[in-house]
């Protein structure tokens, strides 16, 4: 079975007094869907034909959210199922942990198929190769709820287990929470600073990592705004004061914080370091956001660049600077695709990705 990992900073409520909570909520919301999907749906339908939404616009925002939501307890259940069936991991605990990846790839598949589906989501993978070999850290671009979920689908096109550092307040979604739990990964409370107890986990987390593993951490911690683009600039004039000048110029991206990068690294000194890029979820950081723009089509083209271990520095401060360098490729790499205004998808195999 995969180690247990703590929590850090305590956060949120334990899991006897969030469970319920969450559990309850899901169940309550997936039934009033339910009853009210029938009556309500057609309305839905007539308004946005009367208003000029021929695409269906607030009927794409009923049913998206009445998808996921379904979907999230379909998962409670499947995790309750698992639980039974190996008694909590007592029983055959590999084949328990291989379950639960399984449960956790569907999951992910199942909220792909409903934003390509409602939202025109899809997203498009360049190439798989990059994914593929020895452990490896995944340092990715985070600039949307929608595009947490790029690193679990490509990596299971990839055949590899992923490793992820989550955001605690991510146990509120409770079948996440559940497999979250039973799989290889670390909750944490945003961004890890130098000497939280948060590292020491982090590094475990890539320590334990299976031979097949993939640590995904995304360095910026949250979404791109002016502000805080701002603010991490100023961070960096107070404690790397020549990255500061280099990283303003970054356009789309956020530059990254190294300290969880770094604690990846440190625990597993052999893994490689994959840089993953997205463009496409511009304009969609928020859930209001996907709402404005649910009827548009959005491909997410995704591009993953593989550092052997031996070409990455061993030192941290000259790893930082290594990586805001490569945090620049990605910013030039994504406003190439928008100034074209086009996504390249590769004639592979596996692009585009089919939920």
């Amino acid at each position: 079975m995969p180690p247990h990992y703590g929590l850090g900073v305590a956060s949120i409520p334990r899991a006897a007094v969030r469970r319920p909570i969450s559990y309850g909520i899901t169940t309550v919301v997936a039934l009033l869907f339910m009853v009210l999907t029938p009556a309500v749906l057609p309305l839905l339908y007539l308004t946005d034909l009367v208003t000029g939404h021929a695409r269906g616009k607030r009927s794409r925002v009923w049913l998206l959210f009445g998808a996921t939501i379904w979907f999230e307890y379909l998962g409670i259940f499947g995790a309750t199922a698992l639980w039974v069936r190996f008694l909590g991991g007592r029983i055959n605990p590999g084949g328990w942990v291989a379950a639960n990846y399984r449960l956790e790839f569907w999951w992910c598949r199942s909220h792909l198929h409903n934003l390509r589906r409602f939202a025109g989501v899809k997203i498009n993978l360049l190439d798989v190769d990059p994914l593929r070999g020895g452990r490896s850290i995944v340092v990715s671009r985070h600039s949307s709820h929608i595009d947490a979920i790029v690193p679990l689908t490509v990596l299971e096109i990839a055949d590899r287990t992923p490793c992820y550092t989550l955001k605690q307040d991510l146990q509120w979604a409770p079948a996440m929470d559940l497999v979250g739990q039973r799989t290889h990964n670390v909750w944490i409370d945003r961004t890890p600073q130098p000497g939280s107890p948060m590292i020491a986990e982090i590094e475990q987390l890539a320590r334990d990592m299976p031979p097949d593993g993939s640590a995904v951490i995304f360095p910026e911690g949250t979404f791109r705004t002016l502000e805080r683009h701002d603010r991490a600039i100023e961070r960096l004039r107070r404690t790397r004061p020549e990255l500061a000048d280099r990283a303003d110029r970054l356009r789309y991206v956020l530059p990254p914080r190294p300290a969880g990068t770094l604690a990846l690294l440190h625990g597993a000194p052999d893994a490689d370091i994959v840089i993953l890029a997205n463009v496409g979820t511009e304009g969609r950081s928020e859930i209001t956001d996907i709402i404005a723009t649910i009827d548009e089509p959005h491909p997410i083209t995704v591009m993953a660049t593989r550092y052997a271990r031996a070409d990455v520095p061993n030192d941290d401060n000259e790893f930082t600077e290594w990586l805001v360098d490569r945090w620049l490729d990605m910013d030039d790499w994504i406003h190439a695709q928008l100034t074209a205004n086009s996504h390249p998808v590769a004639a592979t195999d596996h692009t585009p990705v089919e939920p």
